[in-house]
């Protein structure tokens, strides 16, 4: 790579995935879902990679969707948080996987860092994914988490008014879609907090074969168009649901103050930068993060190098005041 963008660290770590690469066949052309999933099947490998933490209990519960189907519930519940009387702080926290792929199971190491490192007990709703349920099964099965949560804060040991949404790419895209119905239905108390990782949000998002930062990117253009369009019929010009393409929205006032990080070499980089300026100007408050050198997921690729440790670091400094 004669004009190497990576971060030196991330490009290093790196090595052993791209000569793994190398050595298999080229993947086949992304036209359709089963080849998006097939061509990002290694992602499993790398999330299995991300160490497990101590002392995290693991339960479940069944909970109804708004059309009445039942989805799994997670709570991720540290020794910290168990030790503590009374009503508490939580999470909802949303998985990526760019609306078609991916499960809680498969990102629970990744959410066990966090409620470790946070000390606070994360729930993540195991969502349906597109094309079997397109929008908006997606969105609704996380909404109904949060009703739920809502309606059992007591049982649960929650504060209702110290409940952050947390997500992932495309979790993060529905992380703020749920942040933008609670503020349309006037839930109360409202989210407190809004915590976006190189947030899924615009479905306009496209770049050429030709622009020059392609070939750094882990989720290509090609993975974006045919996730769209499985997910909610979005070609990029027609007029979808902001509760579908947060991007979309027109109002973005009385939203949870919103951190916000992203790769500079992410496809998502853009429309990422756009939200946060847009969430400014709307009056909100918002912690924008722009890390040099490093694309999607960089922090569950290379777990230990510095920028990475930074960003997780910076994540869980952001639900310090929940």
């Amino acid at each position: 790579m004669a004009d190497n963008k990576f971060d030196p660290e991330y490009f290093q770590a790196i090595q052993p995935l791209m000569a793994l690469k190398a050595s298999l066949p080229p993947p086949a052309p992304t036209t359709d879902v089963a080849a998006l999933r097939s061509n990002s099947a290694g992602f499993e490998m790398i999330l299995a990679g991300i160490p497990d933490s101590p002392d995290i209990t693991e339960t479940t519960y069944q909970i109804p969707s708004k059309d009445g189907t039942l989805i799994t519930l997670y709570r991720f519940t540290p020794a910290a948080a168990a030790a503590i009387p009374g009503p508490c702080a939580a999470v909802l926290y949303h998985h990526g996987g760019g609306y078609v792929q991916n499960t809680v199971s498969q990102f629970s190491k990744d959410i066990k860092r966090y409620a470790h490192a946070s000390g606070l007990t994360f729930y993540a709703a195991d969502y349906r994914v597109a094309p079997e349920h397109p929008f908006p099964a997606p969105f609704d099965d996380c909404y109904a988490a949060l009703e739920w949560l809502h309606a059992n804060a007591a049982s649960e040991q929650v504060d209702p008014a110290r409940i952050g949404l947390f997500g992932l790419s495309a979790g993060g895209g529905l992380a703020a879609a749920v942040a933008l119905k609670a503020r349309d239905e006037k839930v109360s108390p409202p989210i407190k907090k809004l915590v976006l990782a190189y947030p899924m949000l615009d479905d306009r998002t496209y770049w050429p074969e030709e622009h020059p930062l392609n070939p750094y990117l882990m989720w290509t253009g090609a993975f974006n168009r045919v996730a769209w369009g499985a997910y909610a019929g979005a070609d990029g010009v027609k007029e979808i649901s902001p509760y579908a393409a947060p991007g979309r929205a027109v109002d973005l006032s009385r939203l949870p103050p919103t951190f916000i990080d992203c790769g500079e070499l992410d496809l998502f980089r853009d429309e990422d930068i756009e939200f946060g300026a847009r969430l400014l100007k709307a009056g909100g408050s918002v912690d924008l993060h722009l890390y040099p050198g490093v694309p999607h997921a960089f922090e569950m690729v290379a777990v230990n190098i510095r920028v990475s440790k930074l960003a997780v670091e910076l994540r869980v400094l952001a639900l310090d005041n929940l």
